[in-house]
């Protein structure tokens, strides 16, 4: 007896246990809704820590102001540097035109040879370019005295008056010379 009073006892909290409630639609939205914006609302929680220690992180490494001072500091800086490249500039303009001026080359080549990083091999160069140039402008002589034109004496007195006159028509020169 002892055991049918349990079993209805347990089967009594089991029908109020099954007991269903039922939700109309409206109802199930708003508990959706609410959840759903319970999830985001923690989400965006989460996110706005992390992008807030990530800022705070970033803002650590970013420069801090400078001050005037500090400003024109550099500003300084900056023009003594130029200076500096300007001079280094004008040297080794002065030291590419002697070493031109030694090998007998034009001082105006320095500026080509400016950004060339071994001037030496460059001036040696530029020199035989030059020593060929002269050497190809040089004279040349168009026509050599070929044997035909060169006439002799013993030649020239036997010639007729016409042949003498073609001499003279073509090389005057050479009949001047032997006129003589």
């Amino acid at each position: 007896m002892e055991n049918e009073i349990k079993t209805n006892e347990t089967q009594e909290t089991k029908e109020e246990d099954i007991k269903v409630k039922t939700f109309t639609e409206e109802e199930v939205k708003n508990l959706l809704n609410a959840k759903v914006q319970s999830e985001t609302d923690k989400v965006r929680t989460e996110y706005s820590k992390k992008l807030k220690t990530t800022e705070d992180e970033l803002n650590k490494y970013k420069p801090k102001e400078k001050s005037q001072a500090e400003i024109e500091l550099e500003n300084r800086l900056k023009v003594l540097e130029d200076k500096e490249k300007e001079v280094s500039k004008k040297e080794r303009l002065l030291n590419i035109s002697d070493e031109l001026e030694k090998q007998g080359l034009p001082k105006q080549l320095n500026k080509y040879l400016l950004e060339v990083k071994d001037t030496a091999t460059e001036i040696n160069s530029l020199k035989e370019i030059f020593n060929n140039a002269k050497l190809d402008n040089s004279f040349k002589p168009q026509s050599h005295a070929s044997t035909k034109d060169s006439i002799t004496k013993e030649q020239f007195l036997k010639m007729g008056y016409t042949d003498r006159l073609n001499l003279f028509k073509s090389n005057k020169d050479l009949y001047d010379r032997l006129s003589k």
